[in-house]
C-alpha cells in the first residue's frame, strides 16, 4: 500500500511539474527533479525570486502589519501544533503499528502533504492581512507600484503550484486581493 501511495505521489508531482512548465514556459532545472523524489521534496526549497525585491515603504508597512497582527507568533503556534501532531503520528506508527523506521518516516511524509498545503493557505491568509494593513496605511497608488516592483523580481508560478510549494501567494494573487486587479510581470 505504501508503495502505491508513493508512486501516486510521484505521478501527481510529475503531472504538476509538467503542467507548471507548460503554463509558465519556464524551465524547471534541478529543483524540478528534486521535487519529484519523496522526502527530498520536503527539504528542497522552491526559489521564489529571480532577484531580491527592492525595499519599499509598502514592504515596511507589510512587515509592520505582520508584527501588529502577531502573525509570527500565530505561525509558530501552528507549526508547533503540526509538529506535535507529526510526533504523535510517528510514535503511533512505530509503537502501535510496529512499523520499521523507514516505513514510519514515509507514512509521515505522505500524511504531511495535505497538512503542509493547509498550512501554506493559512500563511497566505496572513500575507493578505499584512497586504491589507499596508494598503490601508499607504493607499492604492503605493500598493500598485509595490506590486509591480515585486512582480518584476518574482518567479511567476501558477496558483496551484504555489499552494503546494510556497508559504507566500504569488503577486498576481496578492494584487487581485487588494487591488481587484491581477498584476503580472
Amino acid at each position: 500500500m505504501l508503495g502505491i501511495f508513493l508512486i501516486l505521489e510521484i505521478a501527481a508531482r510529475l503531472t504538476l511539474e509538467i503542467r507548471e512548465r507548460r503554463l509558465t514556459q519556464m524551465r524547471g532545472g534541478v529543483f524540478a527533479l528534486l521535487r519529484l523524489i519523496p522526502l527530498v521534496n520536503d527539504i528542497v526549497p522552491l526559489p521564489e525570486h529571480r532577484k531580491a525585491p527592492a525595499e519599499s515603504e509598502f514592504q515596511k508597512k507589510h512587515e509592520e502589519g505582520h508584527a501588529e497582527l502577531r502573525h509570527g507568533i500565530l505561525r509558530n503556534l501552528a507549526k508547533i501544533a503540526l509538529l506535535l501532531l507529526a510526533v504523535w503520528l510517528f510514535a503511533f506508527l512505530l509503537a502501535s503499528r510496529e512499523m520499521s523506521l523507514v516505513e514510519a518516516v514515509l507514512w509521515l511524509h505522505l500524511a504531511a502533504i495535505p497538512f503542509r498545503t493547509v498550512f501554506h493557505l493559512y500563511c497566505w491568509h496572513q500575507e493578505y492581512e499584512a497586504d491589507h494593513y499596508a494598503f490601508e496605511k499607504l493607499g492604492k497608488k503605493v500598493a500598485k507600484a509595490a506590486m509591480r516592483d515585486l512582480a518584476t523580481s518574482e518567479i511567476p508560478y501558477t496558483k496551484l503550484f504555489a499552494a503546494i510549494y510556497r508559504e507566500h501567494p504569488t503577486v498576481a494573487i496578492r494584487s487581485q486581493k487588494i487591488l481587484n486587479k491581477e498584476i503580472k510581470a
